[in-house]
């Protein structure tokens, strides 16, 4: 039986259909107590073949109608959920992928057909076309083969041709935005499905941008445990996919979410895209600006663009550069949008454009470089966005190019994620980044350029709480003026396998709580100043294949919870006193190392110990 629940179902009027189908009188049914009961003899009468029942289209709403129709006391009774929403109760849940090309052109063939007559179509090129348009999103197929029943060559042409130049057709979105209907009255999940159109196509996301992003945004807490709420929301509703590159058990708890990203589906991109464009320009939260192949936005004034007509009009080279010059010096329209986000290629030429951004909070710089210079300018308006607090950067080449301009960010910042650029980190030390709170480099060469000793990082950046440095080869050691950062909470240092020791100076971090040294494979030792970290909670130095002894100092972390080992091969030896570790609650290691914790988990009954085996998954090299 194939039951459509939809939005709004009432259980009283489906058990009456499912009796009708079945070819039952229809008793009268008042409750949902008597709905169940009725929908039970059903089930027990009909039960003597196997039954299996289709609960078609299930919104969030409706979770509480598919428990209406369980009975263990019924065998061979099978329940099927189709839903556009992941219900976190049901254990065995089968995630759609979009159609392979062959079955999404029998889709649309099928869709096409009128009263089961094929259509006349055209060529098998124009078809195939279209088809790979529509991405294997049966939606997509459906709609458009509808619209193109009966219609000639060149209406099939003029499809081709608006889904290709506007990225999507009406009705399309009319039906994908059918999706953000059932927000349970809660608005801020659509904010955050907007918001996801900061990035470029075909990407993931970032889980630590968001957290970036959102905080400031949206004052949440500062390790981003709202943030990561809001992210499984959208996860749960299908308006994004969660991809997730290498599990780690202590992940959630030490709230490092460096593996975890989002991905969405280019029609639910554009859908974002044009629910933010909605609205004057001037008026607008978000600005998602696409400015690939030098195509700049349609919002200047018809006075600026004739001026600009007339200028290119009267020479014959160079206009290029003339264009760019002209735009730059040109006082834009004032902005109120609060998050922004600028996406350039290789053909795009500095200078930048005048915008005037004075509530701007979020700025999200997406580029590729070009192939002769790598490198990539930061834009002279961030210098009088006053209120910016986040700035996201990342370059989409396979290696990183060279940021300049960084003197023009601001002491209003709190948060900075740089990715696949270079810049030192010592020559950091001159800005004035007095409110910074967290940065982030991943896949950045970070070289230690020489300074001078009156610029150091932390006079810079004086209440850094969180320094994460992942993938960033060039690292070996960390600079000293890290270790005098005394508000510094997190450092995570992963993936960084030329690094090769931590600095003495380490216990000056007197407020450190995580530490995160996984996958730094040359490391070679931790300092004995590690005992004075007598925040400390947890600490990560799983896969650091070189590391062979712990200091003994390691004994006096007394508020030490966590602790992970895994894959720390030359380590086969704690030391003697290491149940002094009194509130250690949970160790992760090998099958190999087990053995090494068994005094101690004698002593402390509460300690677990998780002896298991990783399996890493490489998806994110696809990137």
């Amino acid at each position: 039986m194939f039951v459509p629940v939809s939005k709004k179902p009432t259980l009283t009027d489906i058990v009456r259909k499912m009796i009708q189908h079945n070819g039952f009188e229809v008793p009268e049914i008042v409750t949902e107590d008597d709905a169940v009961h009725h929908l039970q003899q059903l089930l027990i009468v009909i039960g003597q073949s196997p039954v299996l029942v289709v609960l078609d289209d299930v919104w969030t709403d409706s979770q509480s109608i598919i428990e209406k129709f369980v009975f263990k006391n019924i065998n061979h009774y099978k329940i099927v959920v189709t839903s556009r929403y992941e219900f976190p109760h049901v254990g065995l849940v089968h995630h759609l992928d979009t159609l392979p090309h062959g079955e999404a052109l029998e889709l649309f063939r099928q869709s096409v057909a009128v009263d089961g007559r094929s259509s006349v179509a055209p060529d098998d090129e124009l078809w195939d076309k279209i088809v790979k348009r529509c991405k294997g999103l049966p939606l997509a197929l459906t709609v458009v083969a509808k619209s193109l029943r009966g219609k000639d060559r060149s209406f099939w042409e003029t499809k081709l041709r608006n889904l290709s130049c506007l990225g999507m057709d009406s009705d399309i979105l009319d039906c994908l935005r059918k999706s953000l209907d059932d927000l349970d009255g809660n608005t801020s999940i659509k904010e955050r499905f907007m918001d996801l159109g900061s990035f470029p196509e075909d990407r993931k996301i970032p889980a630590t941008a968001l957290i970036d992003m959102w905080v400031e945004l949206y004052r949440q807490d500062f390790d981003g445990t709202f943030t990561i709420n809001d992210l499984h929301q959208l996860f749960y509703r299908n308006l994004a996919d969660r991809v997730i590159t290498r599990r780690d058990s202590n992940e959630d708890e030490d709230k490092c979410y460096n593996n975890l990203y989002a991905t969405q589906h280019d029609l639910l991109r554009e859908l974002a895209i044009k629910e933010c464009n909605q609205g004057d320009v001037e008026n607008r939260k978000r600005l998602i600006l696409d400015l690939a192949r030098n195509n700049f936005p349609d919002w200047w004034s018809k006075q600026e663009q004739q001026t600009l007509g007339a200028r290119l009009a009267s020479i014959s080279k160079g206009w290029n550069f003339v264009f760019l010059d002209w735009w730059s010096k040109q006082k834009q329209p004032t902005l109120g949008a609060r998050l922004v986000s600028i996406s350039t290629d290789g053909t795009f030429s500095t200078p930048w454009p005048n915008l005037q951004l004075p509530e701007v909070e979020a700025l999200v710089l997406n580029f590729e470089t070009n192939i002769q210079t790598k490198t990539y300018t930061l834009p002279k308006f961030i210098k009088k966005a006053n209120k910016l607090k986040a700035l996201i950067v990342t370059n989409y080449n396979f290696f990183p190019a060279e940021l300049c301009n960084f003197h023009v960010v601001g002491p209003s910042l709190r948060r900075i994620r740089l990715e696949r650029v270079t810049i030192s980190l010592l020559s950091m030390g001159k800005l004035r980044l007095h409110n910074l709170q967290k940065i982030s480099f991943f896949m950045c060469n970070i070289g230690q350029a020489s300074t001078s000793n009156n610029a150091k990082i932390s006079n810079a950046m004086p209440k850094l709480v969180e320094l994460n440095i992942d993938y960033c080869d060039d690292l070996v050691t960390l600079p000293d003026g890290i270790c005098e950062i005394k508000p510094l909470k997190k450092l995570s240092i992963t993936n960084c396998h030329n690094f090769f020791a931590l600095l003495g100076q380490l216990g000056q971090l007197t407020s450190l709580e995580v530490v995160r040294l996984n996958l730094c494979t040359n490391l070679l030792e931790l300092p004995n100043s590690i005992g004075t970290l007598q925040k400390l909670v947890s600490l990560n130095i799983s896969d650091c294949l070189s590391l062979s002894t712990l200091p003994t100092q390691i004994v006096q972390l007394v508020n030490l919870k966590r602790i992970n080992m895994r894959g720390c091969l030359r380590l086969s030896v704690l030391p003697r006193s290491i149940q002094r570790l009194r509130n250690l609650k949970k160790v992760i290691c090998d099958k190999e190392s087990e053995i090494l914790w068994e005094p101690l988990k004698n002593n402390l009954k509460s300690l677990n110990i998780l002896a298991s085996e990783e399996e890493a998954n490489l998806d994110w090299l696809h990137d």
